[in-house]
Formats: C-alpha cells, sequence, structure tokens
C-alpha cells in the first residue's frame, strides 16, 4: 500500500515591514520621495546593518527591512490575517484606484504575507510604507 502524497509545507510567510530587531531580509532603501527602492537579489538584513548611520535616525526611517511574520505577537495581527497590510491596500487604493498594479521586483513575493493576502494590490501599496520603529 502506497501512502498519499505530502503536500510540501506551505513556506514561512515574510513581513515586509518589519524592524531592524526582527529583520533577516534587507529589502530596500527609503527614496527622498518616501518610496522603496526595492533590491534583488535577496539581501541579507545585516548586510545593511552593518553600515555605520547616523545614531538620530532609526535604521527603519531609511531601508525597509523584512522578516519572518511574527502573527498573534505583533499587534496588527488580527487573529487571522495581517491588519496592516490590508490598511495599506485599502488606503493606497483609495487614493491611487483600482489601477492595475506594476509589480515591483521584490525579493519576498513568494512568501510575503500581504502579497499572499491581498494579491497584487498589495505590491505598489507596499512601496509607499516606511516602517516607524518608535
Amino acid at each position: 500500500m502506497t501512502e498519499p502524497a505530502r503536500r510540501p509545507d506551505p513556506p514561512e510567510r515574510m513581513c515586509p515591514s518589519t524592524t531592524a530587531a526582527n529583520a533577516t531580509v534587507f529589502l530596500g532603501m527609503i527614496t527622498p520621495a518616501g518610496r522603496v527602492a526595492y533590491v534583488t537579489p535577496q539581501v541579507p538584513a545585516e548586510v545593511a546593518l552593518a553600515v555605520p548611520v547616523d545614531a538620530d535616525t532609526p535604521v527603519e526611517a531609511r531601508y525597509r527591512l523584512a522578516g519572518p511574520c511574527v502573527t498573534s505577537s505583533c499587534g496588527f495581527w488580527t487573529g487571522d490575517h495581517c491588519g496592516l497590510g490590508a490598511r495599506v491596500v485599502a488606503s493606497y487604493r483609495e487614493v491611487v484606484g483600482p489601477a492595475a498594479p506594476e509589480l515591483p521586483k521584490c525579493a519576498i513575493r513568494r512568501t510575503c504575507r500581504w502579497y499572499a493576502e491581498q494579491g497584487p494590490a498589495a505590491c505598489p501599496a507596499c512601496s509607499h510604507v516606511v516602517t516607524d520603529a518608535r
């Protein structure tokens, strides 16, 4: 008797807007216009965090960092999805409208929590997010 094929475990979901303390991936730089200039292929967070910076400005105000989604340990977790991802997409749609999204090159899309829950609409909205690490 053969065993049924085992489905692969789902990928660990990544938060595309985490603090430096939880970061494992450097997603990109925050431009002067307040948008994310994504870096691909994936770069470890240590690369960005090792660069000496102005101590008066949080690293999250200069870099977008990603790390494992911590679900119930996060204040944005609703119990079954990321409330921040949903709010970011809804707010972006309110301002820009339902335009067809242009997907930026992103190193974590395959495992991104926001993309998994909100679909392609998460990507253009995500590029406008600057993490508040205060």
